[in-house]
């Protein structure tokens, strides 16, 4: 038995041989030779033109029916034959008689970059299906992916070809079997089984559409194409269009959260792509009027609808189509009400002001509805930009009381010549520190001790040690001339103690008054109608994140497990049915199962690390920093200075464990670090935590900026969890200079009331 795969493989590269084969032929002619149009009949031993089909190069000069045909290729018709000059093949100048006026026509600038612009739009096509043919050889959806984007790169091809007879048989035949292809595509994306109805159903038709297409070839090889055949093409592709809404639409409560997305996405594809073709081309040319653009630009859209189907093949990765679906609906309405204008305009002979004030109020109530379909949609993002600018508020403050500790720091060594100074001090159950001088290097060690007054006269070397308030501390080195104070100096001190005391009073008052501001905006019952329920607000964005936590695992089971499954039971029926083993393919599903089998552990341990209960948090991780060393190259420091006695609550434990998980990734996937230091330790019962990577970083104060880099959105996520468990996030981080996040959490009773 031949090997399935590479049967397949062959199959596509005939497929794409093909193609470049008959691409070369009917580019080499076209550019050659235009298309030139036209219909014509002899009377007297002259030639008419009978009628213009649309697209050619006779409608674009202005030729009309009834015009005379003069010369071809600069000879009169006497040295022409008479099939010559009925198929008018091979053609590069030709002469008419309209109204008495001689118009020549040839092959210009335009017909080049006709073509120049078919070929692009044919890589585009052939680009997207074997991209996502080798990205999955193995699936048979996306070779029935890879089939319809030939036959669509096919009609590309032809519907700019010279009036050949291969190119007219290729584009009548792809015409044809497309909507076949489309509802195919359409039912295996959507559908987990096919009823045996439909399946005889689809039988029948290959063999009707199969009858159909050798019609139509023998019919093309013999003449003309008769107009009815066409009407049929498109009736058949606005049904099939029309089969795949219906469809959605009565089967809609039927689906799952995944289906109805794939079903929003592929809709919303379909209406992008076909809409320019039906409304300005099918339906007016079915109806008899004139067309108001040109098949081979309405079909354009076909790149967007092969990019959708790709989106949903490979990237596997989707917003959430509820959120923006009707906005879409808005959009096709107002189109189809402009377009529905066009039509009346033809039909009723109405006064111009009629039209003028049904279009200026259509649009106006368009315009409103986008409004409010924008609002809705708005709703999330308001939400984002409102947890950037509050952790943007908090990171500012931060900094800014840092920088004028710095800056008193800097005027105390102008006035006194010592050897260091060091700052200490606490904002909420966070401790921070500023040390120069000779006490520069126990900035890190001062931050990880429970420090007081006592502490820093006996362990360190400190001349002075100012207590400001309950829990800050001005500590001062030995002067350089190791010479005592003097009053003048003394007093100068006491007067930056109480300058430090009301800076960092002052500081704090500002932070809680702006936690009770933001407090307040969420229980002001006059702005809102959510704030008639402080929590709504909270449950709803409780109820958002469960959601989307639900939506992303459902993905991961539908996108990952549940397609391996798939190929794994297609392939055994067919091992049923041949009762034919082939080692090849037992080795491709051995290793299907294996990636299964990884990835449920993956999604296991992202959903809820099984590790933090079975050990505690430094085993924890240690086997965090393990797996993240054998996914990428990176080096991490890990200082785990936790007091053993030291009891974590397991909400704290697994937040923490979380978080860390969050940093580290977002080291290796955004910052590009090659190193990073996680920093583990307690003061009393705050926990504290410092992931300092050397990556590229970022500037912090774009963080509240309006549609900053969502790349961010972790670092909210992380604030809006940390907030949560009680404590506080810091960030220090600059273009080039890597990240360093700081963290404190309260722990043991402190979480009492959380769960």
């Amino acid at each position: 038995m031949k090997n399935v795969r590479a049967k397949h493989q062959y199959f596509v590269y005939l497929s794409l041989f093909l193609f470049l084969f008959a691409a070369f032929y009917i580019h080499g002619q076209s550019f050659q030779y235009p298309y030139i149009g036209v219909q014509l009949e002899n009377h007297n031993d002259k030639w008419f033109v009978a009628g213009i089909e649309p697209g050619g190069k006779a409608e674009e000069i202005g030729i009309a029916p009834g015009d005379e045909l003069l010369a071809l290729d600069g000879k009169r018709l006497t040295d022409w034959q008479h099939s010559k000059i009925i198929d008018m093949k091979q053609v590069k100048t030709y002469t008419f008689l309209h109204h008495g006026t001689e118009i020549q026509g040839k092959v210009d600038q335009r017909d080049f970059f006709k073509q120049i612009f078919a070929i692009g739009v044919e890589l585009i096509l052939v680009g997207i299906g074997s991209f996502t043919y080798f990205r999955k050889p193995e699936s048979h959806m996306i070779r029935k992916f890879f089939k319809m984007n030939i036959v669509l790169a096919f009609i590309i091809l032809t519907i700019y070809a010279t009036e050949l007879i291969i190119a007219n048989v290729i584009l009548a035949a792809c015409s044809i079997w497309i909507p076949y292809l489309m509802l195919d595509m359409f039912l295996q994306l959507i559908f987990t089984k096919v009823r045996p109805v439909v399946q005889n159903l689809f039988t029948c038709a290959k063999v009707v559409l199969a009858v159909f297409t050798l019609f139509t070839s023998l019919t093309i090889t013999i003449g003309k194409i008769p107009d009815w055949i066409r009407d049929i093409t498109l009736i058949q592709f606005m049904l099939a269009i029309g089969a795949i809404l219906i469809l959605g639409r009565r089967n809609w409560r039927h689906f799952d959260r995944i289906r109805k997305n794939y079903l929003l996405i592929l809709v919303t594809g379909i209406s992008l792509s076909f809409l320019p073709f039906l409304f300005l081309y099918a339906i007016p040319n079915l109806v008899g009027l004139k067309y108001i653009l040109a098949p081979e630009y309405a079909l354009m859209g076909l790149i967007p609808f092969s990019s959708t189907i790709m989106y949903i093949l490979i990237k596997q990765r989707m917003v959430d189509m509820q959120l923006y679906i009707s906005r879409l609906y808005i959009h096709t309405l107002f189109v189809a009400g402009l377009f529905f204008v066009y039509l009346c305009s033809f039909t009723f002979r109405w006064s111009p002001l009629i039209y003028i004030f049904f279009i200026v109020a259509y649009t106006g109530s368009y315009q409103w509805a986008l409004k409010w379909a924008n609002g809705k949609v708005n709703g999330r993002k308001q939400w984002l930009e409102k947890e950037k600018l509050k952790l943007s508020i908090q990171l500012a403050e931060k900094k800014n009381n840092r920088d004028l500790i710095v800056m008193l720091v800097e005027m105390i060594q102008e006035v006194i010549d010592v050897e260091g100074i060091c700052v200490l001090w606490r904002d909420g159950v966070q401790q921070h520190a500023y040390c120069v001088g000779i006490f520069e290097e126990l900035e890190e060690k001062l931050l990880m001790e429970d420090c007081s007054e006592l502490v820093l006269r006996q362990k360190y070397n400190f001349s002075e040690v100012l207590k400001i308030g309950e829990t800050n501390y001005l500590c001062l080195g030995h002067k350089s001339n190791n010479t005592f104070f003097s009053a003048e100096e003394l007093q100068f001190l006491e007067k930056i103690h109480m300058e430090v005391f009301r800076l960092l009073r002052n500081a704090q008052l500002l932070s809680n008054m702006q936690k009770v501001y933001m407090s307040s905006k969420v229980q002001d019952g006059d702005n809102t109608k959510e704030a008639a329920n402080p929590n709504n607000e909270m449950n709803y964005l409780l109820l958002e994140a469960q959601e989307s936590e639900r939506i992303q695992t459902s993905y991961f089971l539908h996108d990952q497990i549940l397609q391996n499954l798939i190929f794994l039971s297609r392939d055994l029926e067919e091992l049923y049915d041949s009762k034919v083993i082939n080692k090849q393919k037992v080795k491709l599903w051995l290793h299907c199962v294996y990636d299964s089998q990884n990835e449920i552990r993956l999604l296991c341990d992202r959903l809820h690390p099984h590790i933090v209960d079975k050990t505690d948090l430094k085993e924890a991780l240690q086997w965090l920093i393990r797996s993240t060393k054998e996914r990428a190259e990176l080096e991490i420091e890990f200082q785990y200075r936790l007091s053993s006695d030291l009891v974590l609550q397991p909400l704290v434990k697994t937040n923490v464990f979380r978080i860390i998980r969050e940093l580290l990734t977002n080291a290796v996937k955004h910052a590009n670090a090659s190193k990073v230091t996680l920093s583990i330790w307690n003061s009393g019962r705050v926990l504290q935590c410092k992931v300092q990577d050397n990556g590229t970083g970022f500037d912090v104060t774009e963080l509240g900026q309006k549609n900053s880099d969502q790349r961010h959105f972790g670092l909210v996520s992380i604030h809006h969890q940390v907030n949560y468990l009680g404590g506080s996030m810091n960030i220090h981080s600059s273009i080039g200079a890597g990240v360093e996040v700081h963290i404190c959490v309260p722990v043991m009773e402190e979480h009492s009331h959380v769960g």
